[in-house]
């Protein structure tokens, strides 16, 4: 149980600050001084990206907003296809943005109609809920929204994120659009309230509340963070901005309670930056909010949290992709080089500038998600560069994750003990990651584009969710299946050499007829080692299984099998190879990849299983799968 806000609840009445006398980022040194930055209002964006702000809002001077008509909302319904909406709806939010912050840097008032005929498009949006996650009542199995009526009663990602940003809006465009019409603004605050405030305020049958008691997700403080976001930029009832301060309070806590101390994050680092990240977010608006009275950046499991990411990482902007992450990341690296100094995490105060520096890496500039993000990174000064040095042995308990690595170049091991029903989970229980070098040899698939099936019951038939495609037997004819109760058991993470071993036969259903199934993982002399102690019936009385396994290994690089008990991989000239048992027999599957999401992150129109398989009266045996280099 981490309640980390309870304590600050009881004096939180006489902490919030009122509106007028509300600073964000406060924490900035040279923020406490609004005089030279009045138009602003303490915003003070770093004079180092004026130039490309003013440059990404004349890209968006360029472009046309589009439609979003509602046929296309209900084709999630009709067909599945969340895409192309969502393209338009995001392609509308990124030109607000760039265009509000282009005229924030610029001020000769040029971006200014064309930003105004942005935001009148998103007040006039019937709603700001996507069709993927249109649950408003009483017609939820409508492929349209009933969001014309008096309340609306829902807030979902996107909404949210949508309320932040014109919140951002109001707060720093206020003074010029004022000029043309005060209606703009008095219509943005009209609508905050109708679509955030009431919701938010009202509802509390909004799954990611958790005030029935169930596990959260990223939702919570990535919602969170943007209501706050306008209850601090927008709110001017002092009762009420403490009454929205509160309930987000509690519901963090909701979103902790069942958090592991470790900090691990078991949707995986493709939604750490909305997870872990945006809970981040949430301490930085608390403590704005309340003039520093509510100060969490002490708290270890917020410092565990942010760790997270740092320790998942395998090299530049590969991470290790457990559960729905695509193949490469690119986290706020600015944000999290202040996540370590207000934590007092060298680890991550050194991953976050040594990426800056070595890959001149800058800010967002017209990205809307995450905005309150986004802004802040523009107004703090370049990082110091530290030299990060990655930690060698790894192991979260919570999510049962180890990492083992050669440093500073070798081979990289990551395996996975948990269950099948984790947030965003693949039925992967037991499975590793090989790199070498920082290049990919045995890979997590990872994440295609997201549909309608990705998230019902239909996920299951998605061959990326799908244990026959990772790292994993298929034991007689039967693949893992999705629940808790399917998991790894007798788990035992060694510290003196960073190996792993897991007994998996819960993994898989009764019908593969496991008696026992163990797997070692480690990394020791050089070598990568992959033990599984198998024993499986073969009694076919029952009309089940084939009495035969097959170890799947899913690559990026085309394995050579010329050589009985080798496989061998050339990785951009370096040679790999992985022994296995003379008497399994290796069949070579071409993976074509009609997902640009997936080719795009492997850099591959294919990828490859190798299925090693036994003879079909397997009864019982040891396997060892052997990655050196030689």
């Amino acid at each position: 149980m981490n309640e980390i806000f309870s304590k600050y609840r009881p004096g939180l009445h006489d902490r919030i600050l009122h509106y007028d006398s509300f600073i964000p980022f406060l924490d900035n040194s040279d923020n406490s001084d609004n005089s030279d930055n009045s138009d602003n209002k303490g915003i003070k964006i770093n004079p180092l990206y004026f130039e490309d702000l003013i440059s990404e809002g004349e890209k968006a001077l360029e472009k046309e907003y589009r439609i979003l008509p509602a046929s296309t909302y209900m084709q999630f319904k009709r067909d599945g296809n969340r895409s192309v909406y969502e393209s338009l709806y995001f392609e509308r939010r990124r030109m607000v943005v760039s265009l509000l912050l282009a005229e924030s840097a610029e001020r000769k008032g040029r971006f200014t109609d064309k930003l105004i005929d942005g935001i009148w498009l998103l007040l006039e949006e019937s709603t700001w809920v996507i069709p993927a996650h249109n649950q408003s009542k009483p017609n939820q199995n409508s492929s349209l929204t009933y969001a014309y009526a008096s309340d609306v009663d829902y807030i979902d990602l996107f909404s949210a994120e949508t309320g932040s940003l014109l919140a951002w809006v109001y707060y720093i465009a206020r003074d010029f659009l004022d000029n043309d019409s005060p209606i703009i603004c008095d219509r943005i605050l009209y609508e905050l309230n109708r679509r955030i405030v009431n919701p938010y305020m009202k509802n509390d049958d909004q799954w990611w509340m958790g005030f029935i008691g169930n596990l959260l997700n990223n939702w919570t403080p990535w919602i969170i963070s943007n209501v706050l976001t306008v209850c601090a930029l927008c709110i001017r009832d002092t009762e009420l901005r403490i009454k929205m301060t509160d309930r987000a309070m509690i519901i963090l806590d909701n979103f902790t309670h069942f958090y592991h101390s470790d900090g691990g994050c078991d949707e995986g680092p493709g939604y750490w930056g909305v997870a872990g990240a945006s809970y981040f977010d949430c301490a930085e608006l608390l403590f704005d909010l309340s003039g520093g009275y509510v100060d969490i950046f002490g708290n270890d499991l917020l410092r565990n949290m942010g760790e997270y990411i740092a320790k998942v990482n395998i090299e530049g902007d590969r991470f290790l992709n457990f559960a729905d992450c695509a193949a490469r990341v690119i986290p706020s690296y600015h944000m999290i080089v202040r996540y370590g100094r207000k934590c007092n995490s060298k680890m991550l105060e050194s991953f976050g500038s040594s990426y800056i520096y070595h890959n001149k890496f800058k800010p967002s500039f017209s990205f809307y998600n995450t905005i309150y993000r986004n802004i802040k990174n523009l107004c703090e000064p370049e990082p110091e560069y530290s030299e990060y040095i990655a930690t060698e042995k790894i192991w979260f308990d919570g999510i049962c994750v180890m990492v083992k690595r050669e440093t500073p170049k070798g081979f990289y091991l990551a395996a996975k003990g948990g269950h099948n029903g984790e947030s965003h989970n693949h039925n992967d229980v037991g499975s590793f990651i090989i790199y070498y070098n920082g290049r990919p040899l045995f890979i997590d698939v990872g994440v295609g584009t997201y549909s309608a099936d990705t998230f019902n019951s239909n996920r299951w038939k998605i061959w990326t969710m799908q244990s026959a495609y990772h790292n994993l037997p298929t034991i007689n004819g039967c693949m893992q299946e999705p629940g808790k109760q399917f998991k790894a058991s007798d788990i035992l993470y060694n510290d003196d050499d960073g190996s792993l071993s897991m007994s998996l036969a819960d993994a898989y259903p009764k019908n593969s007829n496991i008696l026992y199934y163990n797997r070692k993982c480690e990394l020791t002399n050089r070598e990568v080692k992959i033990t599984d102690n198998i024993s499986a019936g073969t009694d076919k009385s029952d009309g089940q299984g084939s009495g035969k396994i097959i170890f799947n290994l899913i690559s990026v690089y085309p394995p050579d099998v010329s050589k009985p008990g080798n496989l061998r991989f050339n990785i951009n000239n370096d040679e790999c190879i992985a022994e296995y048992n003379t008497e399994l027999t290796p069949y070579i599957d071409i993976i074509n990849l009609t997902d640009k999401k997936i080719s795009s992150g492997w850099g591959s129109e294919v990828l490859y299983r190798t299925r090693l398989e036994t003879d079909s009266d397997f009864s019982k045996g040891t396997f060892i799968l052997t990655v050196k280099h030689p």
